[in-house]
């Protein structure tokens, strides 16, 4: 009762929207109107200079709330033919909860999934019930998950909460973009603002408020078909893959960026990070201490614990049988399907990018790196010669790093030792992208951390000695020069 009171008062706050525009419409023109016959005409030309912007930015807002044309999702379309496993499920779990099962269902490049009604005459009407599917959530969840997540976007169907989601989000966006229209200085304007931004505030958080409670109804009536340890489950394992979709972006599929790659197995390479050993435990922290996030009031979710702890405190339903395996099973050709969704959601200088496979990615993509590094450490002609015999010449300092900076008080000798550590790290940069220029070293690529500077035998026993001493304040060069010379980096000396 208190969300259907809540509901109601959310729609009848979206109701007055229009209300308060028509109204500040209307009073602008029949203030214009009065200037006109009453007052100068250059009152009446400064009034329209600010009332004509104003009143087209709200009218165009107001119509954002009837118009759901436009706003496609990229992705990959799942049609009956194609996967008839996933749709068999989705309209099974559809009439457990006692709704009728979406007309499309969209692969889409999300740690996400959802459900809308495309409707009309402001949601009453509904013309076609979409379902997405993010592609990262099939590659990282359980069957049973799968299951609870499904169970959870139908939920909202049988609730009926699409047509209220859909036309609350068409109401922010209306709001919104009111809002953004209003800017600009002035007195006037500045009043009008406030006038909507309280009225903004008001609405976000009934609208808000409205939408957490049905998120709860959602969650279990996922945990009635799909059992209460599925969907507590995978409300944690989206945190995860949130995570895991990041780090694996920034990391990884963006490495070769610079250089003008990027991998040819996106999904593959994601469900190859999940599977590692090493990372699963730093993935297991996240699943059971989640990255806090800022509460608002103003959100449409409610933070995550509050979620499980409301499915805790509910009678516990017992999971569905034979739930253990991959979600991705459902799919025929789950690696190409997975591939293509997540694909879809790249810009076009993502797509202009040269495709390569994930070993000849991660050699590319750091050797790029490290070679522009080492050239912006020797400086423009600089070479690795040359540094050596900076070196030699009692200069090695110069080689640091200069925001390093050694106290002024310090005697020479200590501004060597201080120098070492920044000497010794900015040396093997320029020794790497010389030794990967030869091509006896590469970076290998490692899914349990960052790339490993691999060199060809014998040089990779003698290569940290080499260093260690060409760096040290007592410096010795000759080891790094012999390294340099036996693999052709340097002539050798007669």
């Amino acid at each position: 009762m208190k969300t259907s009171w809540r509901a109601l008062v959310a729609v009848a706050l979206l109701a007055g929207f229009p209300a308060l525009v028509f109204l500040v419409v209307g009073g602008l023109a029949v203030t214009e109107y009065y200037f006109f016959r009453h007052h100068s005409g250059i009152l009446a030309i400064k009034l329209a200079v600010v009332a004509v912007p104003m009143s087209y930015a709200l009218l165009k807002a107001l119509f954002v709330i009837e118009r759901t044309r436009g706003d496609a999702v990229p992705g990959v379309a799942a049609t009956r033919a194609e996967e008839p496993a996933l749709w068999a499920l989705v309209e099974e779990l559809a009439a457990a909860v006692g709704t009728r099962p979406p007309d499309t269902i969209t692969l889409v490049s999300e740690v996400n999934a959802g459900v809308r009604e495309r409707t009309g005459w402001l949601g009453l009407r509904v013309r076609r019930r979409e379902m997405f599917i993010g592609a990262q959530l099939l590659a990282g969840l359980r069957h049973d998950q799968l299951c609870a997540l499904l169970g959870h976007e139908l939920g909202h169907y049988s609730n009926h909460d699409t047509r209220l989601a859909g036309l609350t989000y068409r109401g922010r966006r209306s709001i919104e973009r009111a809002l953004a229209g209003l800017g600009g200085d002035g007195w006037f304007k500045g009043l009008v603002r406030r006038l909507f931004v309280l009225y903004a505030k008001l609405y976000f958080a009934v609208s808000a408020a409205v939408c957490r409670r049905q998120e709860l109804a959602a969650d279990a009536a996922a945990a009635r078909v799909a059992g209460t340890a599925a969907m507590t489950g995978v409300l944690r394992e989206v945190e995860v893959l949130d995570v895991a979709w990041d780090f694996y972006f920034d990391r990884y599929v963006a490495i070769g960026w610079d250089a003008g790659y990027l991998p040819d197995r996106l999904a593959g390479g994601f469900t190859a990070l999940l599977a590692d050993e090493t990372r699963a435990g730093e993935f297991d922290r996240v699943r059971w201490d989640p990255p806090a996030k800022e509460d608002s009031r103003y959100a449409t979710h409610p933070p995550t614990p509050d979620r499980i702890a409301a499915l805790d405190a509910l009678p516990a339903v017992p999971g569905r049988p034979g739930g253990g395996h991959p979600a991705s099973e459902i799919l025929r050709d789950p690696a190409t399907t997975l591939e293509a969704a997540i694909a879809s959601d790249l810009s076009d200088k993502a797509k202009a990018k040269r495709r390569t496979n994930w070993d000849r990615l991660v050699d590319l993509g750091v050797r790029h790196t490290v070679t522009r590094e080492a050239a912006r450490i020797l400086g423009p002609g600089g070479t690795i010669a040359q540094a050596l015999d900076r070196i030699d010449a009692g200069r090695g300092a110069d080689l640091a790093d200069p925001e390093r900076k050694p106290p002024a008080s310090a005697g020479p000798r200590a501004q060597r030792e201080f120098a070492a550590p920044s000497v010794r790290e900015r040396l093997s940069t320029v020794v790497q992208a010389y030794l990967a220029e030869a091509e006896v070293a590469h970076w290998k690529l490692s899914w349990s951390g960052p790339p490993e500077f691999v060199v060809a035998a014998p040089h990779d026993r003698e290569l940290t000695a080499a260093l260690d001493a060409a760096a040290a304040a007592d410096h010795d060069t000759a080891p790094l020069r012999r390294l340099l010379a036996a693999t052709g980096v340097l002539p050798v000396r007669s």
